[in-house]
């Protein structure tokens, strides 16, 4: 008798546990078919006016051009992008098509729908992505403030975050501010 009370205890205990466990689950079945996009800004744009800018301000090694870093910044004043074919490529070369790309992709990874959401909207309110507020010190940034409203810089990638993502081009105002803040040393 006593081993059939254990026996039944021990079925309702693992039904409750079994209960217990599928009621707080609330994530369901991985879908393989399912993707989400995202509404990325012009490449093209990025690569001829803001990359160069990005290394310059914030791609040494002592800022982001440092592994380690969320938003990391490959080039040639900091940290380099391993090649597969070419091993480590040396500081002297200029940045690789390969490394401007990663930073491209560092840059929209680091909050994808927030960007997708700024882009969509052609660049409204483009403090809302965590690069320009950290830049700005809006948010608590270890580099303090690298960039201001009214700085060239600023005034290239918020036209940059403004541009058609699907082959726009600067107003030429913006191309001034980008050739500007490009030569900055």
């Amino acid at each position: 008798m006593m081993l059939r009370r254990l026996f039944v205890g021990s079925l309702v205990l693992a039904a409750g546990i079994a209960a217990l466990g599928g009621s707080t689950s609330c994530a369901s079945a991985p879908d393989n078919q399912r993707i989400t996009i995202v509404v990325a800004p012009n490449y093209d744009i990025y690569k001829a006016q803001i990359d160069t800018f990005l290394n310059k301000r914030c791609g040494t090694l002592d800022c982001h051009g440092q592994q380690g870093r969320a938003l990391r910044l490959y080039g040639y004043r900091g940290f380099r992008l391993y090649n597969v074919d070419a091993g480590l490529i040396s500081g002297v070369q200029q940045t690789t098509e390969s490394e401007i790309r990663a930073n491209f992709d560092a840059i929209i990874s680091l909050e994808p729908e927030e960007m997708s959401r700024v882009i969509a909207e052609a660049g409204e309110n483009p403090d809302r992505l965590l690069f320009l507020r950290k830049a700005q010190n809006i948010e608590r940034h270890k580099g303090g403030p690298s960039l201001a409203s009214d700085d060239d810089g600023y005034k290239c990638i918020t036209a940059w975050l403004r541009a058609d993502p699907r082959g726009g081009t600067l107003s030429p105002a913006a191309l001034a501010s980008c050739e500007k803040a490009a030569k900055l040393p």
